[in-house]
């Protein structure tokens, strides 16, 4: 496996009283098998068997794929938060969006408020080429879907990557990098997913021009061929309740450690 780590650089973050984040921190992770990263995987999630809604500009499926005739389809929106690392075409997003134009545009709308740590991203293909990469727009709103402020302008690698026969996924971890609450207070999320490649494996900027995300032209013409997006999780912090029963657990255990050396 290929592992790389760098810390986010995209667009500006908002910050409010009533949800927070920090600078974001993108490890990304290749493996040569499909499934090669299923024990990565966070299942159990905020997300885990939500179907996302899609909002107004989000171009579908691709005619390869099954859920292209309807998004219920296993291929489809239950693809991304079925906790299953899924293979072939599901979540095979339709290509051809338009330079600087989603392929996908979803939200999410969580049970209940929550603080998030770990937000996770895995695409990849079978045929290992340039459908394997990511590059992900995430918007998050903490007032019930009122309002919302960028959380980031995710790539899973530098542009340019060539990818033909080497790596068939690719996971994306977004956290903290100062500390364990990637954003608090979350109540929705949305997601952006752009293309990423010009069918040839190499993984390009969606823009023609300057990304208007990063202030950068990296000198290529747009992507135009879609990711697969095999599962998303947005991991949250631990309940309290969880925080006070591992507390306890320690303390038990400690307690047992002294009365052992008692023993001796």
């Amino acid at each position: 496996m290929n592992r790389t780590t760098w810390a986010f650089m995209g667009f500006a973050i908002m910050v409010s009283t009533t949800a927070a984040v920090a600078a974001p921190t993108v490890t990304t992770t290749h493996s040569g098998s499909s499934t090669g990263l299923a024990g990565s995987l966070v299942s159990g999630d905020l997300l885990s068997g939500l179907i996302a809604t899609e909002l107004p500009g989000d171009k579908g499926w691709h005619p390869a794929n099954p859920a292209s005739g309807n998004s219920l389809h296993p291929n489809g929106l239950p693809a991304f938060t079925d906790d299953v690392n899924n293979t072939g075409l599901a979540g095979l997003l339709n290509d051809f969006p338009g330079a600087g134009t989603p392929a996908k545009i979803i939200r999410y709308d969580l049970a209940a408020a929550a603080d998030i740590r770990q937000i996770q991203i895995l695409s990849g293909n079978d045929g290992a080429d340039g459908r394997v990469f990511s590059t992900t727009a995430i918007r998050y709103s903490a007032d019930g879907g009122g309002t919302y402020a960028p959380l980031g302008y995710f790539h899973s690698d530098p542009l340019g990557t060539v990818n033909t026969g080497t790596w068939r996924s690719t996971l994306v971890d977004i956290t903290d990098d100062s500390g364990p609450v990637l954003a608090s207070g979350v109540t929705n999320l949305i997601f952006e997913f752009y293309a990423v490649d010009n069918t040839q494996g190499q993984y390009r900027d969606p823009f023609d021009g300057v990304n208007p995300f990063t202030g950068v032209d990296d000198g290529l013409n747009a992507a135009i061929a879609s990711p697969l997006i095999w599962e998303i999780n947005a991991v949250a912090i631990p309940e309290p309740a969880a925080c006070v029963l591992l507390a306890c657990g320690i303390a038990a255990a400690a307690r047992l450690r002294r009365a052992q050396q008692r023993t001796v």
